[in-house]
């Protein structure tokens, strides 16, 4: 996600996985993992997350959803993404490209 001016170059740093403790959320966010969840009830996301040991109510994934969160902690979007089937990368990756 850039939010850099035309002609302006991007930097990018590129930093540990393990130092990271949170990932800065928005409404194009929200609008991928609406899309990534398809179907599915977010009841039944929050129900597979559980499953797999991680937490997040279907409450929280309505809010990711709609962007009324400003972050999400790296340990919920990894339980969210390990549950859809995706990696954080691949999720991450494809906001970037949508936008």
């Amino acid at each position: 996600m850039s939010n850099t001016n035309k002609g302006e170059k991007e930097t990018r740093i590129y930093i540990y996985i393990e130092d990271v403790v949170s990932v800065a959320w928005n409404k194009d966010r929200g609008t991928v993992l609406k899309r990534l969840r398809g179907k599915m009830s977010r009841q039944k996301l929050a129900d597979e997350i559980a499953a797999r040991g991680g937490e997040c109510s279907h409450q929280n994934l309505k809010k990711l959803e709609y962007g009324e969160s400003e972050s999400v902690s790296l340990k919920v979007l990894e339980a969210i993404c390990t549950a859809l089937g995706i990696s954080v990368n691949n999720f991450l990756s494809t906001v970037e490209v949508t936008n």
